[in-house]
Parts: structure tokens; sequence; C-alpha cells
């Protein structure tokens, strides 16, 4: 399902006009707790040594919580934002991308400012962070993207509170833009963020959006 968006939070979370499909492309199998987007549930089997994590770490964990039959049917999870924790585990697992790990664990904090609880919110931006600087040192991350997550780091230290690591992320995004004109509305909301911080974006300032 796609839904249009109105803009974008300044943590570049998309604003949709309609129910957000965060939380419709996520699931989690009931009885052994695997977790992953829709596709991940159309493979045919999984390694074994993935399976031992998932039934070591994630299995014993779905006996605290309880499913109505209706979200048994569906494939949900009452706290989506663990689905994401335990996607982003099964993706570590797998050796998926460091940007792929974190984009999930950014996810889960989505999730937490949408439920208020700040406490697990700061967590998982934390976790985020810490695979997307990761993905940034080790160049993982396309040309194309490297100033979007260059800013995008800036941004979570800073509403984490780290307010001198994320002045020094908002000042290299006008070096990773690398003379890009179509980016160069990221170097203006690095700017912003840094002198004057706000929390949207309006749709005719965010191209991605």
């Amino acid at each position: 399902m796609i839904s249009s968006t109105y803009g974008s939070l300044t943590d570049l979370r998309p604003i949709p006009s309609g129910a957000d499909p965060m939380y419709m492309v996520i699931h989690t199998c009931p009885s052994c707790g695997y977790t992953g987007y829709d596709g991940a549930f159309k493979r045919k089997h999984l390694e074994t040594a993935l399976k031992e994590r998932i039934h070591e770490q994630i299995t014993p964990l779905m006996k605290n919580f309880s499913l109505t039959p209706k979200q048994k049917l569906l494939h949900e999870f009452p706290a989506p934002e663990r689905q994401y924790e335990f996607a982003a585990l099964i993706a570590q697992w797998e050796g998926d991308s460091l940007q792929s790990i974190g984009d999930l664990y950014l996810r889960a904090a989505w999730c937490c400012k949408d439920s208020k609880n700040p406490r697990k919110e700061r967590l998982y931006r934390l976790k985020a962070l810490e695979y997307f600087e990761r993905a940034i040192e080790l160049k993982e991350i396309s040309v194309d993207d490297t100033a979007v997550y260059t800013y995008l780091i800036g941004e979570l230290h800073r509403r984490v509170g780290e307010i001198g690591a994320a002045n020094e992320w908002f000042d290299k995004v006008p070096a990773a833009i690398e003379g890009d004109l179509k980016q160069q509305w990221l170097v203006e909301l690095a700017t912003q963020q840094k002198t004057n911080p706000k929390e949207f974006i309006g749709r005719d300032k965010n191209p991605r959006s």
C-alpha cells in the first residue's frame, strides 16, 4: 500500500495523508517471533543458524505477550517498536547492510514517539545512529544518499540531546552534497536545524517526500 504524504518531520519521517503504512508492512510470527516485511514471509526456508538464534533470543519473549485471535491470524504484534527491533536483530544475524539495520531501528523510534515512550525512543535513535555512522565510515551508503544520511545523523544526534555532535554532522552536509544543486535543500535544512530547529518540513521543501 502506498500512502501519499504531506511533507515530513525533520528526521525525514514521512507524514502520511492517511493510515501510516509503517504499521502495516511489518509482521511477526506469533509462534516463533520471526519478524520482517511482507516479502520476508515468502521465503521457503531459513538457515539453520538463523532459526537457532531466533529460537534462543526471540521466541522466549513471545510468551510475554498475549495476542488476540485476529492478531494471530494477521501476524500482528501488539508493540510495533518491538517488531522493528526483532527485524533489526534478524537483519544483523543475516548480515544485512548497516544502513538497512539502522533504518529498522529508526522506525522503532518513530513507533515509540507515537506511543509517547521517550526513553525507548531515545534508545532506538541511538541504535540507529550507531549503524548509520558505521555505514558512513565504511562507505556503505551510496553516493546519492550520503548527504541525506549525513544530515540525518546530525538530526538524530540533536534529537537525543547531543548538540555538539549534531552540529559537527550538520557542518559536513555542504561537502557531502558534492556540488549537487538538487541536494541544496539538505544544506539549508542542516543550517536551520543547527540554528533554529523545527519539527516539520513542507512537501515543497523535501523532494524525497
